[in-house]
């Protein structure tokens, strides 16, 4: 079990990994960001609290997000982290209106630290996506083309907890592979009860 839960310290091999494709999917990002801005000519649209892309019920992610969104909110066990928790397990109240994702708090994302590796990638120009829209529907000529060897990077980190044996050839591998493993954030049901393959040992955090 990839155990959502545990204690603050990093003893399982796949928290280090997630947290290792996290950087380097944050790398990548602000490299793109970089360049397009100075192709564009403007800098993101995206602001704190603007959250219209987390009120979309598009929102994705692996297990294994998930789960780390899970530790993160269970470590702080803050009132608000708690009940964002209890959201992400099926319980409590929705801000997002049962669509968007549950751990929207107050137009803030509750697990940020832990945010989702699809969540970091979306980054818009021109304006804030309004509620619950998919920018990559409405205006994809908006919307940040993250550098695909960064994002290729991180996602490698994460397959072989996800029972992924042997590595995509190149990133379009990947995008068909992560067809099947990044799903609605709502789909994947309570975090505490994501199972990994056993056996499955994995990338290591440098």
């Amino acid at each position: 079990m990839f155990d959502a839960l545990p204690d603050s310290s990093l003893t399982h091999l796949w928290l280090p990994s997630l947290i290792k494709a996290q950087a380097i999917m944050d790398v990548g990002v602000r490299l793109a960001i970089r360049h397009e801005s100075a192709v564009r000519g403007e800098t993101p649209a995206c602001r704190e609290k603007c959250a219209g892309c987390c009120s979309s019920r598009h929102m994705a992610a692996t297990s294994l997000e998930i789960a780390g969104a899970a530790w993160h909110l269970r470590r702080e066990s803050s009132p608000r982290s708690l009940a964002a928790l209890d959201r992400l397990c099926g319980n409590g109240p929705d801000e997002a209106d049962d669509e968007g994702c549950p751990l929207l708090m107050d137009g803030v994302c509750a697990a940020y630290p832990m945010r989702f590796l699809s969540c970091r990638q979306l980054v818009v120009f021109g304006r804030a996506c309004s509620r619950g829209e998919d920018p990559f529907r409405t205006r994809r000529a908006d919307v940040l083309t993250p550098l695909r060897t960064y994002a290729f990077k991180s996602y490698s980190l994460l397959l072989p907890h996800l029972g992924v044996i042997g590595m995509p050839g190149s990133p379009g591998e990947m995008d068909s592979l992560l067809t099947g493993l990044v799903q609605p954030v709502r789909a994947h049901g309570n975090p505490i009860l994501i199972t990994a393959v056993p056996g499955v040992v994995g990338a290591r955090a440098a």
